[in-house]
């Protein structure tokens, strides 16, 4: 039986993910980076993500309400909203 190889993981400054998805036009990219960040910052797989703290990395409210419909299709997270309240995520495949 042959090892399964580990996972390659790499260290990206926030800044830079930022630069680079305004770059190329991809800030719905930079959303699912944010959750992962948000994942480590938190220490758990769920956790709420408010609109203000994306909107410093150049992300807008519909485009991370978007980014989170596309993600949750995939099957990537699982979102919870409840009008009026800060959605929460959840990462399924972390």
């Amino acid at each position: 039986m042959r090892k399964k190889k580990p996972d390659r993981y790499i260290k990206l400054p926030l800044w830079f993910a930022s630069a680079a998805a305004k770059a190329t036009n991809t800030r719905k990219a930079m959303v699912w980076i944010w959750l992962v960040w948000l994942a480590f910052e938190n220490r758990s797989l769920e956790f709420p993500v408010p609109n203000g703290r994306l909107r410093q990395w150049g992300v807008s409210r519909y485009t991370k309400d978007k980014a989170l419909r596309e993600l949750e299709a995939a099957g990537l997270i699982g979102v919870t909203r409840q009008r009026g309240k800060t959605v929460r995520v959840a990462l399924i495949t972390l």
